[in-house]
C-alpha cells in the first residue's frame, strides 16, 4: 500500500513539473539596470567611461536620474514642481545628453577613432557649488592612442547624495 501511495505522489509531482510554461521570446524588463546610484564620483566616472566606449546611446540612460528620483530630490529641496514638470526636466536631461553624445559619435566616426583601443590614462575632477548650494564637478578623462591624446569632458551633478551625468559631454583631441 505504501509503495502505491509513493508512486502516485511521485507521478503527480512529475506531472506538475512537466507543465511549466516558458516564454520562447523572453524580453528583459525595460527598467533593467536603470539608475544605478553612485555615492562615489570616481565609481560613476569609471562606469560611464565603460558605457561611453561601447558607442551605444542606450547605455547612457542609467546615468540620468529617473523621474521618481528627481521628484524625491525636488521634494527634499522643497522645490515646487508638478508631475509633468518633473517628467519634462528628466526627458530634457536625457535628450540633451543623447544629442551631445551623437555629436561625439559623429566626431569619432569622422576621424576614424576606435574607442575600444583607446587607453585611459588619468582623470581630473574640478568640484564646484552654485549659489543655491548645488554641487557639481567637471570631469576630464585623458586617453591615449598611439601618438594621439584625447580628452573626454563632462559635467557630473550631485542629487540627494548620489552622482549623475549632467551635460556638456565632449570628446576632443588635444595637441
Amino acid at each position: 500500500m505504501r509503495i502505491l501511495i509513493v508512486f502516485i505522489i511521485a507521478f503527480f509531482a512529475l506531472q506538475v513539473q512537466a507543465q511549466l510554461y516558458v516564454l520562447k521570446d523572453h524580453r528583459p524588463d525595460s527598467a533593467y539596470r536603470y539608475n544605478d546610484l553612485y555615492d562615489s564620483l570616481p565609481a560613476m566616472c569609471d562606469t560611464f567611461y565603460r558605457a561611453f566606449i561601447t558607442e551605444d546611446i542606450q547605455n547612457l540612460k542609467p546615468f540620468v536620474p529617473q523621474v521618481k528620483y528627481l521628484k524625491s530630490t525636488f521634494d527634499t529641496l522643497a522645490i515646487e514642481y508638478r508631475g509633468e514638470q518633473v517628467l519634462y526636466r528628466q526627458q530634457l536631461m536625457l535628450r540633451l545628453l543623447q544629442k551631445e553624445y551623437k555629436k561625439v559619435l559623429k566626431y569619432i566616426r569622422k576621424n576614424k577613432i576606435k574607442l575600444k583601443k583607446i587607453e585611459r590614462k588619468s582623470s581630473s575632477y574640478e568640484y564646484g557649488k552654485d549659489d543655491d548650494g548645488n554641487r557639481f564637478c567637471y570631469v576630464t578623462v585623458r586617453c591615449v592612442r598611439r601618438k594621439h591624446t584625447y580628452e573626454l569632458k563632462y559635467l557630473a551633478i550631485l542629487l540627494n547624495k548620489n552622482w549623475f551625468l549632467g551635460d556638456d559631454v565632449r570628446f576632443v583631441e588635444i595637441e
